[in-house]
């Protein structure tokens, strides 16, 4: 459960000093089709292996997903029980990643800023590395945190007898009746992130949250973040700023540019008024 450092590199102090990345459709676009691809093999999975009737799967999934955060901790919170790393192996590792092609735009505009950079992902680690792999970015950022960081891959499994019929109690709502708590920790729990951001020593007064998600974003605000929008062109509550690509980041948050190139100024003057005194 530990904060995956790729590397340390000391970075300059500035007003903001760390941008929290998301994943998934936020560092390469939608239309690279992976999300769909992810659904239907989260559908396969709950078909093949938990044996959820198949013309149950698409309502299901999307009523866990916007509950629980992801189908997955739907799953959990609704009594399944399955093994992490294999549910993983079974959807992300059959996702077609040759999909992904390097971007250098986006690795320039990363490289060029001399500050902390995470990204803050709800899939696992195998995910993550072969997405940041495949785009080119793998040196980009300080570490990742992933599912593994928040959650105990090792639990112990234990089937349960009494599943909740989430899809009954969302057709008929008994007065009084809550959903089941799911053991997952994932975005957009405010307690998760928050968790996140102390595992990874972020001052969330001094970072950027990017994400494709809304509710992700707004959950990111509520706890202190600053906040941007990737892949919209429509304003939201709770989004700082809105990107339609993660390539127009220098143009909605140039300060983060301009502030840098100030802290190069004072340095190289002052690099010259010493050297002026020395020689004078």
């Amino acid at each position: 459960m530990a904060y995956e450092n790729l590397y340390h590199k000391e970075q300059r102090s500035s007003k903001v000093d760390c941008l929290i990345f998301d994943l998934d459709d936020t560092l390469y676009p939608l239309s690279s089709g992976l999300a769909g691809e992810c659904l239907k093999n989260i559908g396969e999975y709950m078909v093949e292996k938990l044996g959820i009737e198949r013309s149950k799967v698409s309502e299901l999934s999307n009523l866990l997903y916007k509950n629980y955060g992801t189908t997955m901790a739907g799953l959990r919170a609704i009594g399944y029980s399955f093994n992490y790393d294999d549910y993983h192996s079974f959807v992300h590792g059959r996702l077609p990643y040759e999909k992904l092609k390097p971007d250098p735009i986006l690795r320039h505009l990363l490289l060029s800023l001399p500050i902390r950079k995470v990204i803050f992902t709800n899939a696992d680690k195998v995910h993550a590395a072969r997405v940041l792999s495949k785009l080119g970015l793998e040196d980009c950022f300080e570490g990742i945190i992933c599912f593994e960081s928040l959650n105990d891959p090792n639990y112990e499994l234990c089937g349960s007898n009494n599943l909740f019929d989430i899809l009954e109690h969302s057709a008929r709502p008994i007065a009084g009746a809550e959903l089941p708590k799911t053991p997952i920790l994932c975005k957009p729990s405010e307690f998760a992130m928050e968790l996140a951001l102390k595992l990874a020593n972020i001052d969330p007064q001094r970072a950027i949250f990017f994400d494709d998600s809304v509710r992700n974003i707004q959950a990111a605000k509520r706890i202190g973040l600053g906040t941007v929008l990737v892949g919209s062109s429509h304003a939201v509550k709770g989004a700082d700023h809105i990107l339609e690509s993660i390539h127009n980041i220098r143009e909605a948050l140039s300060e983060l540019w301009e502030e840098d190139e100030k802290s190069e100024d004072v340095l190289y003057q002052s690099k010259i008024a010493i050297a002026t005194s020395v020689t004078a």
